[in-house]
Parts: C-alpha cells; structure tokens; sequence
C-alpha cells in the first residue's frame, strides 16, 4: 500500500483544517458585504428624504457616524477571523503533530500480522474519509470564492435583468389584453 493510514489521517485533519477556515472566510465577506449594504441603505435613505429638522449638516454627521460604527462592526469581523483562522491552524498543528507522534511510537508493530490485516481492512474506510473530506474542502473553498465575487457586477451585468423585467411586463400586458 503506497499510503499508510497515518498520511491519510494527516491529509483528512488538513482538509478539514482548510475547510474550516473557507468558512470563516465567507462568513467574513459576507459580514463585511452585508454591512456596508446596509451602510449605504441608511446613507440613501438620509440623502434622499426630506425630514423636517434635520440640515444637511446632521445628514452628514449621521451618515459619517454610521461609517464609523460600520467600520467599527467590520474591525471586528475581521479580527475575530483572523483568531479564529489561527486557531484553526493551532489545532490541526496539534493534531497533526499528534498523528505524527503516534506513528512513531507505533512504528515497531507495522509488520506485525494483525496490524497489517487491521490495516488492510481499515484502507477503504480511511480513503472514503479522505475523499469525503477533499469533497467538504473543495466546496467550502466555492462557497468563500461565490461570496466574495458575488453581487460584484461587470459593465453588462444589469442588462440580463432589465431584459427580464421587459419580458415579465410584456407577458403581464398581453394577458391583460
């Protein structure tokens, strides 16, 4: 057998390693999309509305706060990524060092009978792990890249919907008709 079931473990626990922090990653830019969303939600209501009391002066204050209090939220969006991130790799370090540490000391029974038929048997089961855990990173690692180019719009972005709207105004006049 060219893999042994410690380099599969090993590779299953950074896979997983991997995923964990394609996660984090979308659940930061996401955090940080839907926060300046709503940032420039609050800014377009307070420009566009003619409230009495309220100069333009105020309209400004209230929006720069609300870009502080933005910019704070994300602040610590992002640090609580990066240390979660760093735990993240903290322990898969540790667990790997561990599956390391265990082969070592263990390494005098790899040519025992029973061991070698418990890892004959065992194969299968730890390379299904392995594919399932390459699978779970892989889609993780989708997930992260869809969030941050989400909603990001190229010069013909908004024709495709334009056109639809068309079309669904069309078809409800025709049936009007």
């Amino acid at each position: 057998m060219s893999q042994t079931l410690n380099a599969i473990a090993i590779d299953v626990v950074s896979q997983y390693g991997e995923a964990a922090k394609h996660l984090v990653n979308a659940y930061r830019i996401g955090t940080e999309r839907t926060i300046g969303g709503i940032g420039a939600g609050y800014a377009r209501l307070i420009e566009r509305r003619s409230l009495p009391l309220v100069t333009d002066e105020l309209k400004t204050a209230l929006i720069d706060t609300e870009k502080r209090m933005s910019n704070l939220a994300v602040d610590a969006v992002n640090r609580a990524a990066e240390r979660t991130q760093a735990a993240v790799e903290r322990v898969t370090d540790r667990v790997v060092e561990g599956i390391q540490a265990f082969g070592h000391r263990t390494a005098w029974a790899g040519e025992m009978f029973v061991v070698e038929a418990v890892r004959t048997i065992n194969m299968p089961a730890a390379k299904l792990s392995l594919g399932i855990a390459n699978r779970a990173n892989q889609a993780t690692a989708r997930l992260s890249e869809r969030v941050a180019t989400l909603g990001k719009r190229g010069p013909n972005a908004g024709a495709t919907h334009g056109a639809k709207a068309a079309a669904k105004r069309s078809r409800r006049a025709v049936r009007k008709a």
